[in-house]
């Protein structure tokens, strides 16, 4: 009995720690490394990690790995190469793009040991919030077998190269590499089907095109980039009309005689351009004209005088972006503004002085992502005076001085992923001293110059 009990003994002792380090090996914490690009890749990579308890991976990690090893991005080997140095089980990939009404997650899941695809679905949500939101819902259920199904890779699966053979190993393998996603034809199979969706993801895009299609690879049509900021367009088109007002008035008009001048309303069609390719789409130049048509000015007695108002400017720009849609612009440019009003063979003009503002402006353009496709649009700016115009000769008021700012505030709603319509007001306001002395043809403290606007514009977005 005694001998029994002994032998059972040693056997439990020589089992032991056969049994702890197995019972460790199954508790070692599983490595799921998130990589995600395009317009939402914030909240989706939040969205990621908190669902599948993973790990971010840095934006230009794969590109580097890639180099270290000698593969070419895109291709599995690129996502082993991330594994192995990040000792992942899994690289979850999530691409997100933009469809203007909708954002969309196509996700991939690679095993660790080979950098293949092993799993894949996609999601669509009516923002960034609530793709994120849906993500942290879903991916857990949806990837957790296939994930489970990963592992690491082997010490020792690829061989770091030199850095200068790296690069060029990058270069020459992209060159061969398969030809990206995006080529594949409309009417053929996907590379991976796609598995069945949980209640409430989208059904799988059409094509592989934007699904199977990877940022990484060189020549990709993916819309993530690492030198464009994905979503926000490059060339901003905007044209429409609008009514606006003007109201000219002195002040300290000793002698009362100098007339002011009321317009109620007229018409003016304006254009607008805004290019940004500098900077990741932060560095912008801009230009606007705006002219009204049929203008005529009314006198007391009822006659008619020809008047005109041209505005027209150019400018740079740097945005901070904040979030998906949203910016905060810094500007300088060049801005003239003038009113003319002529005479008529009949009746000669009235005695009321034409201006022409040449400014250098500096101020800030704003841009906030509401809800869904509704933004509110917004500027300021400050205009310093280089001339005004008739209104600063020594006929009228040599020794003057003067300023002007700019006010616009408005609301953009998206039509689709390329088109906005814009309802917008703005006001432009000139104050001058005159600082008259002894001799001035006319008299007074000041004046102050006030246009006031709003029209309706059709912006298209590439």
């Amino acid at each position: 009995m005694r001998a029994g009990a002994l032998v059972l003994l040693v056997a439990a002792l020589v089992a032991a720690p056969a049994w702890a380090a197995k019972k460790s090996t199954s508790k070692a914490a599983r490595r799921y490394g998130v990589l995600a690009t395009g317009p939402s890749a914030e909240a989706a990579s939040k969205a990621a990690i908190s669902a599948l308890k993973g790990i971010k991976v840095p934006d230009n990690r794969l590109q580097e790995e890639a180099q270290k090893y000698g593969v070419a991005l895109g291709t599995d080997q690129a996502y082993l190469a991330l594994s192995l140095s990040m000792k992942l089980d899994a690289v979850v990939r999530v691409t997100t793009l933009d469809k203007g009404t909708s954002q969309i997650a196509v996700v991939q899941v690679r095993d660790g040991s080979t950098g293949a695809i092993v799993d894949d679905a996609t999601w669509k949500a009516s923002s960034g919030k609530a793709l994120g939101q849906t993500l942290s819902k879903q991916m857990k259920p949806r990837f957790q077998k296939s994930l489970t199904g990963t592992s690491p890779p082997r010490p020792g699966s690829l061989q770091p190269v030199p850095a200068a053979a790296g690069v060029a190993a990058v270069a020459a393998a992209s060159s061969t590499a398969a030809p990206p996603a995006a080529a594949a034809s409309l009417s053929g199979p996907p590379p991976l089907s796609e598995p069945p969706l949980p209640t409430g993801a989208a059904p799988p895009l059409p094509t592989a095109s934007a699904a199977q299609a990877d940022p990484g690879v060189v020549g990709s049509s993916s819309t993530s980039s690492t030198r464009l900021e994905p979503g926000r367009p490059v060339l901003d088109l905007a044209a429409g009309a609008g009514i606006f007002s003007r109201n000219f008035s002195y002040n300290q008009d000793i002698y009362q005689s100098l007339l002011g001048y009321s317009l109620g309303s007229g018409i003016a069609p304006a254009v607008k351009v805004t290019w940004a390719p500098l900077f990741g789409q932060r560095g912008y130049v801009t230009g606007h004209l705006g002219m009204s048509v049929g203008l005529k000015s009314t006198a007391v007695d009822g006659t008619s005088y020809p008047s005109q108002l041209l505005a027209w400017g150019l400018g740079l720009g740097y945005r901070f972006l904040i979030g998906e849609k949203s910016h905060v612009g810094l500007e300088l440019g060049y801005e003239r503004q003038g009113f003319t009003i002529s005479g008529t063979p009949a009746s000669p003009r009235p005695d009321i002085p034409d201006v022409g503002y040449s400014a250098l402006a500096a101020g800030v353009d704003l841009r906030f992502s509401l809800f869904g496709p509704v933004s509110l649009l917004g500027g300021v700016s400050y205009r310093y005076l280089f001339s005004v115009g008739e209104i600063g000769t020594a006929a009228w008021f040599p020794h003057q001085s003067s300023m002007g700012v700019e006010a616009n505030l408005g609301i953009g709603v998206m039509l689709g992923s390329a088109f906005e319509i814009r309802i917008q007001g703005g006001l432009q306001r000139y104050g001058f001293t005159f600082n008259p002395v002894p001799g001035d043809a006319h008299v007074a403290g000041g004046a102050t110059d006030t246009y006031l606007g709003g029209g309706v514009f059709l912006g298209w977005m590439l």
